[in-house]
């Protein structure tokens, strides 16, 4: 975590809508990192103000995670700060296309490595 996230580019603003990061042991059909939102109203989480557009949390699967090389695993976390960052409350409804994207925005940010070892691990020949 702490080599993805001293790279990550110093222009790009906070991810103030990313209040927890989890880390789980295990979770169900192979995910490894995942997104979530919550609307919370207009009240302060963890400190922060969450009127404009609620919360996000990402959760990490370690057990999944540890299986990963160091950069495939860094592929991961930037993969799902860049959901994170295209704000996917906007719209929640999964698709290929939001995973493209998360993917172009993380690269656009520099760790195209990460993407492409994460992507040579998992994808089936």
């Amino acid at each position: 975590m702490k080599e993805a996230l001293s790279s990550f580019p110093s222009e790009i603003p906070a991810l103030r809508s990313v209040v927890e990061i989890r880390v789980r042991k295990r979770a169900s059909q192979g995910t490894v990192g995942l997104t979530t939102y919550r609307r919370s109203g207009s009240g302060p989480v963890g400190g922060r103000s969450t009127a404009d557009h609620g919360t996000q949390t990402i959760t990490f699967y370690s057990e999944l995670l540890d299986q990963l090389s160091d950069d495939a695993a860094i592929g991961v976390i930037v993969h799902e700060l860049a959901h994170a960052w295209l704000n996917e409350h906007v719209s929640p409804q999964s698709s290929r296309r939001r995973e493209a994207e998360a993917d172009e925005l993380a690269r656009a940010w520099g760790y195209g490595r990460y993407l492409d070892a994460l992507d040579a691990e998992t994808d089936p020949f």
